[in-house]
């Protein structure tokens, strides 16, 4: 009897809009859930780490119905298949849990298959599923993303960050619903508004693609969904003045919440005890991450 074939690898954490880039820039984090995955006839799941309680083990969890997905657009029947995940991106937290659980399915279904899809297909399929392209596009090219649809296609490029940009990230012990967070938003936005942060988007593209880290405390600021969403999050307009007052580069919202992303190349211990303190002061725990932009997306290991 042949030996089945195991597909292992990794992929990233992201945070998407990134301030001003709302839908449209995301981030590749150094945080990444490892999996292992072959096929069966039968579904069964491991889960080690976060998540680890709360996450369906059966064909209701995302990596299922993803991968049953692109069996479906490959034409061949699907069956189960075990899958060991050793998760390390946290679960509702503005980090691309989601999408995470999208491309492991879609990317480890395609291997098993013998690759009948290229990158750029997957990344198509995964960004309908989504509804939006820019976590799905850190999550399979890496790096900085610019990402949008063309002809209801999404489509995205990638840049490599500045080399000396750090991430601290601020987790609380709350949730924030994507359902909620785009509830909050208004229907129609002041002209003014719309122009201040289409030209910090396109600053903070350019500080990005230009290796200009310093750009970056002009680009991070936003007036479309952060104001709004700020509201979810309690002590946040504190975060972001007494952040940027500490050194940091930027102060954002990650994803639709609740963990904020900061931007910064020095003071890292300082920053993370401001976040700390702010988020004690307004009665809630949360837990500091320091990291880096993944070079990559998901991949082989």
């Amino acid at each position: 009897m042949a030996k089945q074939k195991v597909v292992k690898f990794t992929v990233p954490a992201t945070s998407a809009n990134l301030g001003p880039g709302f839908d449209c820039l995301a981030l590749a984090l150094n945080i990444y859930d490892e999996v292992e995955m072959k096929l069966s006839d039968k579904i069964s799941i491991q889960i080690k780490g976060e998540g680890e309680k709360e996450l369906p083990k059966d064909e209701n969890n995302l990596m299922v119905a993803s991968a049953r997905r692109l069996f479906f657009e490959a034409g061949k029947p699907f069956q189960g298949m075990e899958i060991k995940l050793k998760k390390s991106i946290p679960v509702t937290k503005g980090l691309g849990s989601s999408s995470a659980a999208i491309a492991t399915g879609l990317f480890g279904a395609n291997e098993l298959l013998n690759s009948p899809f290229s990158r750029d297909e997957l990344f198509n399929l995964a960004s309908h599923m989504e509804g939006h392209p820019d976590n799905a596009a850190a999550a399979f090219y890496g790096g900085f993303v610019v990402a949008w649809r063309q002809n209801g296609s999404g489509k995205a490029v990638s840049f490599s960050p500045p080399s000396d940009l750090k991430i601290v990230l601020a987790i609380p012990d709350f949730q924030v619903y994507t359902v909620r967070a785009r509830s909050i938003l208004p229907l129609v936005w002041p002209k003014e508004d719309v122009i201040y942060s289409l030209g910090r988007a396109c600053l903070l593209t350019a500080a990005m693609a230009s290796k200009k880290s310093d750009w970056l405390r002009s680009a991070c600021s936003d007036r479309l969904h952060e104001p709004y969403r700020g509201q979810l999050i309690p002590g946040y307009e504190d975060l972001r003045k007494m952040g940027m007052e500490a050194g940091a580069l930027g102060v954002n919202i990650s994803g639709s919440g609740p963990t904020i992303l900061t931007f910064a190349t020095r003071n890292l211990d300082k920053i993370q005890k401001i976040m700390v303190d702010v988020f004690k002061k307004n009665k809630t725990k949360c837990v500091t991450v320091v990291t880096k932009p993944s070079p990559h997306g998901v991949k082989l290991r």
